[in-house]
């Protein structure tokens, strides 16, 4: 399980705008995380919900020989993308092997009022929710696209333990509590 909260630390990291930085010496040179591959059974139904609900930008696509989209590259920020991979017709998708995708937030109550407003349903009790602070010290909700795929928003807080690990994510939790 330590290695999860490791992958969901690591994800909200890239995915939060952060440069690419060097990588610690590991000797083997991964530099970033640059996307996160996810499979969906319908294309326009995902693309609503990444673009339409969720605020991605489309910033490529790739063809099959038919022309039907291969996958879908939709860009979080400069460095960071989600690779949609449209799932053949009557395929079901396998067991996910990405846990969730994480993602930063400047605020996270604010993130939720837009997401209702472009039509995404949140349960009754998702802004209550998303107001108890964490033992991470961060602010998140749990979302999920259309082929329930989880995607976590965070709100860092300057008590946050990602926060307190790196710089990038301290100035944007100094920044979400000024406003």
């Amino acid at each position: 399980m330590r290695w999860i909260k490791r992958l969901a630390i690591f994800c909200a990291l890239a995915a939060s705008g952060a440069p690419t930085l060097p990588a610690a010496d590991n000797g083997i040179g991964v530099q970033a995380l640059v996307h996160a591959g996810v499979s969906v059974t319908d294309l326009d139904r995902a693309l609503h919900f990444y673009i339409g609900q969720l605020g991605l930008k489309e910033a490529f696509r790739l063809p099959k020989p038919d022309g039907t989209p291969k996958l879908v590259y939709l860009q979080v920020n400069d460095s960071t993308f989600i690779e949609i991979f449209p799932l053949p017709a009557h395929t079901h998708p396998q067991s996910p092997v990405v846990f969730h995708i994480g993602l930063v937030v400047k605020n996270l109550q604010d993130t939720l009022h837009a997401l209702q407003a472009n039509g995404y349903a949140l349960p009754a009790n998702a802004f209550e929710k998303a107001a108890k602070l964490a033992d991470d010290g961060t602010y998140y909700f749990m979302v999920q696209d259309p082929d329930g795929n989880f995607i976590e928003l965070s709100q860092m807080t300057p008590d946050a333990l990602e926060a307190k690990a790196s710089k990038m994510l301290a100035k944007l939790a100094q920044s979400a509590k000024e406003h």
